[in-house]
């Protein structure tokens, strides 16, 4: 009888050791599974973030371009100063892609939607627009442009510039790649457009 008992307790240790060695194996197959979902949540939030980022600079770009080609359409030059003030006192670009450069209450300065400053500059006939520390893979998706000026980025465009090279006459997006890339310091590039009336 004793034996017996023995045996079933012995049984009974086996199927609990066995038990636990799927609890074990479970748990192991949970924490898998919940790692890939992160993941794939994570690079999934990453482009949809470069996405909005991208849609947001297009957005900057053409209403920057827009509202300096209305305040200056009845003028025969856009002038050579900083244009930014002008946009500012005109209530001319939203507040998002404004910011206080000196801490003083008052909006005196243009952002872009990753934190950098723009300048825009009158250029007597066309102005320029510069935005420094533009990401690598916005700056392929904005950058590109046909012959006749159309982008992304807007109408009118001159030519674009990273500060060594400079493109006027047109830019696929697959030379836009390599155009973003040749000249970038740390995944990051200064762009310039220059803009006509």
């Amino acid at each position: 009888m004793r034996q017996e008992i023995k045996r079933a307790q012995i049984g009974v240790q086996r199927r609990h050791r066995a038990e636990r060695g799927a609890t074990l194996i479970e748990a192991v197959l949970f924490t898998v599974i919940a790692l890939g979902l992160v993941t794939g949540g994570v690079v999934l939030y990453e482009q949809a973030t470069k996405s909005a980022r991208t849609n947001e600079t297009v957005r900057m770009l053409t209403s920057l371009q827009s509202q300096v080609r209305a305040l200056f359409q009845s003028q025969a030059s856009f002038g050579t100063a900083d244009l930014a003030s002008v946009l500012i006192a005109a209530n001319a670009m939203p507040s998002a892609f404004q910011k206080d450069s000196n801490s003083d209450g008052d909006n005196d300065a243009l952002v872009s939607p990753f934190g950098s400053d723009v300048t825009v500059t009158g250029a007597t006939s066309s102005f320029t627009v510069e935005i420094e520390d533009v990401p690598v893979d916005i700056c392929a998706r904005v950058v590109a442009f046909d012959a006749s000026g159309n982008g992304l980025a807007g109408t009118g465009i001159i030519s674009v510039s990273d500060g060594t090279a400079t493109d006027s006459d047109g830019m696929t997006s697959a030379q836009a790649a390599t155009f973003c890339t040749t000249n970038d310091s740390g995944g990051e590039v200064a762009l310039t457009w220059t803009f006509g009336k």
